[in-house]
């Protein structure tokens, strides 16, 4: 059960964008609006399922993010509150990844101590550098999404949050696996890191 409402949650973050498009163009706010309540109303039973207690709380934040903006946008009946809400996801994610960089574990560490249990000295300092540069790069991401709230199309806004952000994430991912792989020469199983693995042994 709990598999199944991420799969839909997710599914439902990629598609948002494309659903705003639809009502918006419409110039049906109140729509567009309700639909961000049943995101966030399905993203909140998701992570009182599956969270642990001491973790729902931060995890919560981002729904409640969205459903203030969903709720301003209601009452005012101004789209730009629910087209600036994925800029502003994108900056409280950079926020969480910034603020973990106090923590004695980074986000980033947290994230590959799931796959590695033990890093040597190297790894840990570039998961460090790297939740650093995911925080920045996820503001820069969140500016430019509200700059194209403001003042570009819906159409153009919609590609930029629908897919050319997606996009640019993906990308930084991907720079972030092969430098890891190329630096640390640490080679999984996957058929990526065996043709990696050939062509930087």
């Amino acid at each position: 059960m709990k598999t199944a409402l991420s799969i839909l949650s997710t599914l439902f973050v990629l598609a948002s964008p494309w659903v705003l498009y639809i009502t918006l163009s419409q110039q049906r706010v109140d729509i567009a609006a309700f639909v961000l309540v049943g995101w966030v109303a399905l993203r909140a039973i998701v992570i009182v399922a599956s969270a642990e207690p001491e973790q729902r709380r931060a995890a919560l934040q981002l729904p409640a993010v969205a459903l203030v903006f969903a709720l301003l946008g209601l009452i005012s009946h101004q789209r730009v509150f629910l087209l600036i809400l994925p800029s502003a996801t994108q900056a409280a994610f950079g926020l969480t990844f910034w603020r973990s960089l106090a923590k004695p574990v980074p986000l980033i560490e947290h994230f590959a101590r799931m796959v590695k249990k033990e890093l040597s000295d190297g790894e840990i300092a570039h998961c460090r550098q790297w939740t650093r540069i995911w925080a920045i790069y996820l503001w820069v991401l969140a500016a430019i999404g509200l700059v194209i709230a403001a003042v570009a199309s819906l159409t153009v806004w919609t590609a930029y949050a629908g897919v050319i952000s997606y996009v640019l994430v993906g990308v930084l991912f991907a720079v972030e696996y092969v430098q890891r792989k190329l630096r640390f020469r640490d080679y999984g199983r996957n058929p990526l890191d065996w043709l990696l693995r050939k062509l930087f042994p």
